[in-house]
């Protein structure tokens, strides 16, 4: 490259005002212009901070060749010669390019809001609704109340696979629906005795393992595991309902525990909505003024049930409190966990899914919990 090829670098632009001019409109024009045939000294450590340098006087000694072995090719920090016309990207990209480089990696942040829940007498409406419509089941016979059980069954299983966030969830729902349907026909077909429930849930802990070996690419194996055994034995446990319908005298029995059930949830609520505080536990909706109504609205629709004789044979008042106080404290504690386990959900689309499972869990977990702790009482009440 001879000296004649190397435009005079005006003072002004290059260390006497103590500012790179070149460089700086170089990069940050909108529209540079480079005139045709002109040659371009450019200096990166000025383009990237936009410092000065010094002054410098270019010669055709400090110009190096533009070229494969070159120094520009190597990253070298110092001047670089390039020839116009000059190939640069548009120039409404490089602002673009130049704030995406700048902008700091984006991170996922999980809200920290709790989800968004009916309200506290909404809460307690469905839950007596379904009371209604167990009883009247119930009442209807036999067949009626199996269908309804088994409605009960498959939505507390599909609701609790999602509230879990149970990996695997599509073949964890075939595991328990064809357990709790074995344990729904093996009750129907022994007259109500349960002596062999324990045999389908151990056959439902076989089909879980089974599952877990035909999973394509097992991860989070002892999470779904444990998921499935949990759907497993809450559904299967809904089945001693039927096995009370079946109880000489377990009618009545079932009518009083259902009536229980409901007006405990419904008036807990009501309770709550009056006077929240104290609260049962942190993080929690319910309160111990609403526990205590609840309790004691329980017992006493109970031994309304019961002295209105509603129902095959006749179950002594003592007796129907007692039943009662035990059945509403157990639909109480196990509408208490799912309320504490929906403490720990957010708002948000990461939690929506579990969120929207929460509904069904806990209108349909207190009625399965319901079966085997009222055909216990049930039986200790009517010997």
């Amino acid at each position: 490259m001879s000296e004649e090829e190397v435009p005079e670098v005006d003072g002004a632009l290059r260390g006497e005002t103590g500012e790179d001019a070149t460089a700086r409109d170089w990069v940050g024009a909108e529209d540079p212009e480079v005139p045709d045939g002109a040659v371009v000294v450019v200096a990166p450590d000025e383009v990237a901070d936009g410092s000065d340098t010094g002054s410098a006087d270019v010669s055709d000694e400090q110009v190096p060749s533009v070229g494969p072995g070159s120094p520009v090719g190597q990253g070298s920090t110092g001047p670089f010669v390039a020839q116009a016309p000059v190939e640069q990207a548009p120039a409404e990209q490089a602002p673009v390019e130049q704030a995406r480089a700048a902008e700091p990696p984006r991170q996922v942040v999980r809200a920290t809001g709790p989800p968004r829940r009916p309200p506290l007498l909404v809460q307690g409406l469905w839950p007596a609704l379904l009371a209604g419509g167990l009883v009247a089941a119930t009442t209807f016979g036999l067949l009626p109340l199996t269908v309804a059980v088994v409605g009960v069954q498959v939505f507390l299983v599909l609701g609790a696979l999602a509230l879990l966030d149970a990996p695997a969830a599509g073949g964890a729902f075939l595991v328990a629906t064809g357990t709790f349907l074995v344990a729904d026909a093996v009750v129907l077909a022994d007259d109500g005795r349960v002596s062999g429930l324990a045999g389908v849930a151990a056959l439902g802990l076989v089909a879980s393992l089974l599952h877990q070996l035909l999973r394509r690419g097992r991860s989070r194996v002892t999470e779904s595991l444990a998921d499935t055994l949990v759907v497993v034995v809450v559904s299967v446990a809904a089945a001693c309902l039927l096995a009370l319908r079946q109880v000489d005298g377990g009618e009545e029995v079932l009518l009083v525990s259902l009536t229980a059930a409901g007006t405990v949830l419904l008036a807990g609520r009501i309770g709550d909505r009056l006077a929240p505080r104290p609260m049962l536990a942190i993080g929690s909706t319910r309160g111990w003024p609403g526990l205590l109504l609840g309790l004691g609205v329980g017992v006493a629709s109970s031994v309304l049930v019961a002295n209105a004789d509603l129902g095959e044979g006749e179950l002594p008042l003592r007796s129907a409190a007692l039943l009662g106080l035990v059945v509403a404290s157990t639909v109480a504690t196990a509408d208490l966990a799912v309320d504490l386990g929906a403490a720990e959900l957010r708002s948000g689309w990461r939690d929506a899914r579990r969120v929207a499972a929460l509904r069904p869990t806990a209108l349909l977990l207190p009625y399965a919990v319901l079966g085997p702790v009222a055909l216990l009482a049930g039986r200790l009440v009517l010997a």
